[in-house]
C-alpha cells in the first residue's frame, strides 16, 4: 500500500471489506471507507459507484461492485482469496494499534472464524480457549497469553510462520 492519506484510506477499505465478508462489520463501513478513499483522491469507476450505494443495498449488488472496486484499485488480493485471514489481519492491526485487547482479538477469532475456519487462523481461535481456561491450569498465565498473542500477531502481520505458541494447548 502507499503511504499517507491515500494509503490509509485504501487500507481502511480493504479492512472494511474483509470484516464485512465474514459478517463482522456492516455494509455501512464499506461504503464509508469507499467515500474516505474518494476524499483521499483514490478513485475508480466502481469505487465511485460503491461510495454512492446505500448500506442497505442487497449483498447481490454490493459483492460484485466491491470485487470490481478492489480489482480496479489493486487492493490486497488476500481480501478476495482468503476472507478469514484478511479479516483476522484487520482485527490484529486494530489489536496492535491498541484498539483491542489481546483477549478481545482472540474472542473475535473464535466467534468469526471458529475451529473449522482457516488453518493459519486457528492459533488465535485456540488462544480464546486458552484464555477461558487460564485459571484452571498451571502451564501458562494470562500474561503469557498476552505475550504470545503479540508474538503470533506480529508473525501473521509480517507474513512469517507461526511461532507455535498454542502447541501447549494442543498437547495431551
Amino acid at each position: 500500500m502507499t503511504d499517507g492519506v491515500a494509503g490509509h484510506a485504501t487500507e481502511r477499505l480493504s479492512d472494511a471489506v474483509a470484516l464485512w465478508r465474514v459478517g463482522a462489520a456492516p455494509a455501512s463501513e464499506v461504503v464509508e471507507a469507499a467515500v474516505e478513499c474518494l476524499v483521499a483522491d483514490v478513485d475508480s469507476p466502481a469505487l465511485r459507484e460503491l461510495a454512492g450505494e446505500s448500506p442497505g443495498e442487497s449483498r447481490f449488488i454490493l459483492d460484485p461492485l466491491i470485487d470490481q472496486a478492489i480489482d480496479e484499485l489493486g487492493v490486497d488480493r488476500l481480501v478476495l482469496a482468503n476472507p478469514h485471514q484478511a479479516a483476522l489481519t484487520a482485527v490484529l492491526k486494530r489489536y496492535k494499534r491498541g484498539e483491542l485487547t489481546a483477549r478481545a482479538a482472540a474472542q473475535w477469532a473464535h466467534r468469526y472464524i471458529g475451529h473449522l475456519g482457516d488453518d493459519r487462523c486457528q492459533v488465535f481461535v485456540d488462544f480464546d480457549d486458552m484464555y477461558d481456561t487460564v485459571n484452571y491450569q498451571t502451564s501458562y498465565t494470562a500474561a503469557d497469553l498476552d505475550e504470545w498473542m503479540a508474538d503470533e500477531s506480529g508473525a501473521l502481520l509480517a507474513g512469517r510462520a507461526s511461532p507455535g505458541r498454542t502447541r501447549i494447548w494442543r498437547s495431551p
